[in-house]
């Protein structure tokens, strides 16, 4: 790296530290890259082998009518893509809020030294302005969208400097194409916690006072990490396929250990095949629909800790193996951050290192992990069509089959029913396993490329054991000849993980830092306190900015108790500057009193110790 390097380039590297590895090789004298004079005065343009990359003449009058046609509200986050025109950089970040994202990518890092200094090292000194250049820098930029909040992003805009992104098309459209996926699973991650985080805190919260009451011993899934290392894994899912592999899965189960998630279970006990575990993830009491009817007894649930209480307090397992599902995330500095489900930070207070497990949000993705920290290898995916193979749904033998099955009538058939239910999806075309197009919808694509690229990251191979469905890249997709071949390599194990607490729980000694009992007591006593302040008629008069403080001092050390308003909170900052006072104090009032008698509920209800 150079070493007289200007004091503010330093200050902002202190900042940005990325940014400091653009400046690792000093400026070539090869470089391609001339920053020269347009015909108006004052105004100048980037060319490339002396091929100008914007408007010779005026380029700044390029970029501002280039700008009015882009409505940019400070909640947008804003790509420039291709920066061969000064001028469009600074139109664009005068256009933008202190603070307000500006994601400025190119192809080629030799301009940096042509743009710095005048360009761009005034935008940099800005925070939320970012610089992308060169192949190398995508995984930074990935990283860092990935780690983004964005609770203030409602939406991006995409600017193109035309002659830069046509000397690659290819580089830029598909940078804006993942720009676009990553913001839209974002926000879609965004809308999933506005929908449940509230009915994630307090399910944690709940489960967390109810780890030592009956009917279920339970135990962390931190205890079993790595202790099935060489186990070849089966994942069943609850695809349409599924149906037609349960006599391949009853032909390897003495050589695999076999995870259902939720929805598959009663497929798999009408086939007379009883998985050694049952993974759950959903927070809503709906999902007890899976388990009615059928003996779990022998089965422990793996479940995640935002998982439904009342499935845990009142239907039978062999015992309850406790997750949190987490991120592991590196932002733009570089540094490694760990984003844990709201409600966890109080639950590792009391139980002690839990066990992470990552997600691409549903039980499935959540199960893959879950057999990855296990140390099981190679995995193999059954029922995983991420698609409506045949136009189905679900395989027979599901809740939502059986549910189906009782509305049938001479007018309604089962296939009306599916039909019904694709209609009503955002459905797309992908390839599928036959070599053909099989027809899906935006969410199961999104888990499909979870599973993609969950894939490139693991030691040991996938294969997707299905004679239908989407293909999943970065998997061996095959059918199951060919995966009962690949087994028969693998050794008989004997179920040794009978020995195991979790299938043995008589064997279980939890070792807790503090009492469930006694974290229920803190807990009531800090709901009935603020409760009790915040319906006190006097505190409709108080300003909004009050009522957070207020809120703020009387939580004390219950931080997840924030997440129960988090919606509103981001509600009212979004509209803050069209929201009266007045209604801003209506509506955070109205969200305390009705999450947090919510809450005191659901203790209540579980008071069973």
């Amino acid at each position: 790296m150079s070493h007289d390097l200007p004091e503010k380039t330093r200050e902002i590297f202190g900042k940005k530290p990325y940014l400091a590895l653009y400046f690792r090789e000093p400026e070539g004298s090869s470089s391609p890259f001339r920053l020269q004079e347009a015909k108006t005065k004052g105004e100048v343009f980037l060319s490339r082998n002396e091929r100008a990359l914007a408007s010779a003449v005026s380029p700044r009058t390029q970029a501002v009518r280039q700008l009015e046609k882009v409505k940019i509200v400070p909640t947008d986050l804003v790509a420039v893509l291709g920066l061969g025109n000064p001028h469009l950089i600074q139109e664009t970040h005068l256009k933008m809020e202190p603070g307000q994202i500006l994601l400025l990518i190119d192809g080629e890092k030799e301009l940096l030294f042509p743009l710095w200094k005048d360009w761009l090292e005034p935008v940099m000194d800005i925070p939320g302005r970012h610089l992308f250049l060169g192949e190398g820098s995508l995984s930074i930029l990935w990283n860092y969208l990935e780690s983004l909040p964005v609770e203030r992003v409602s939406g991006i805009r995409i600017v193109r400097n035309a002659a830069s992104v046509s000397g690659n098309e290819t580089y830029y459209a598909e940078v804006e194409t993942r720009l676009r996926k990553i913001l839209s699973s974002k926000m879609s991650d965004l809308l999933t916690k506005f929908e449940f985080e509230r009915i994630w805190v307090k399910n944690s919260l709940v489960n967390t006072a109810n780890f030592l009451s009956p009917p279920n011993p339970k135990t962390r899934i931190e205890s079993l990490k790595n202790r099935f290392e060489g186990v070849p894994s089966l994942l069943v899912s609850a695809g349409p396929n599924l149906r037609r592999q349960c006599e391949w899965i009853r032909s390897v189960q003495d050589k695999v250990f076999i995870l259902s998630c939720d929805t598959s279970l009663k497929v798999l006990l009408k086939h007379g095949i009883v998985p050694d575990g049952v993974m759950t993830l959903d927070a809503q009491t709906h999902s007890v629909f899976h388990f009615l009817g059928e003996d779990s007894e022998a089965i422990p649930l793996f479940a995640d800790l935002v998982s439904s209480p009342p499935i845990l307090r009142n239907l039978k397992f062999r015992s309850v193996v406790h997750s949190l599902t987490a991120k592991y995330l590196v932002d733009a500095s570089g540094e490694l951050k760990r984003e844990a489900t709201a409600g966890s930070r109080s639950a590792e207070a009391l139980l002690g290192q839990i066990g992470d497990v990552q997600s691409g949000g549903s039980v499935a993705t959540t199960a893959f992990d879950l057999l990855r920290g296990l140390g099981c290898k190679p995995c193999f995916l059954v029922g995983q069509d991420l698609a409506y193979s045949g136009r189905e749904i679900h395989s027979t033998g599901t809740h939502h089959n059986e549910k189906w099955l009782t509305l049938l009538n001479r007018k309604t058939s089962l296939e009306k029913i599916n039909e019904a239910v694709v209609r009503k999806r955002d459905t797309r075309y992908v390839p599928s396993v036959t070599g053909g197009e099989v027809l899906t919808d935006y969410v199961l694509d999104l888990y499909r490329h979870w599973f993609e690229e969950s894939a490139k990251s693991l030691d040991f191979p996938v294969y997707n054991v299905n004679t239908q469905g989407a293909k999943i890249e970065n998997v061996k997709n095959i059918g199951p000849e060919e995966a009962y071949s690949i087994l028969s390599g693998f050794p008989v194990h004997g179920k040794f993980w009978k020995e195991f607490p979790a299938w043995k729980p008589e064997t279980l000694n939890e070792n807790l830092l503090g009492s469930p009992g006694q974290f229920r007591k803190e807990l009531l006593t800090t709901i009935e306190s603020i409760r009790s302040k915040f319906s006190s008629p006097e505190r409709k008069q108080d300003s909004y900015e009050n009522l957070t403080a207020l809120f703020r001092e009387t939580l004390g050390t219950w931080e997840d108790l924030r997440y129960l308003i988090r919606k509103t909170e981001v509600y009212i900052l979004r509209h803050k500057d069209t929201l009266e006072e007045s209604r801003k104090s209506q509506l955070f009032l109205g969200a305390i009193l009705k999450e947090f008698s919510g809450l005191k509920r659901k203790l209540l209800a579980g008071s069973d110790q």
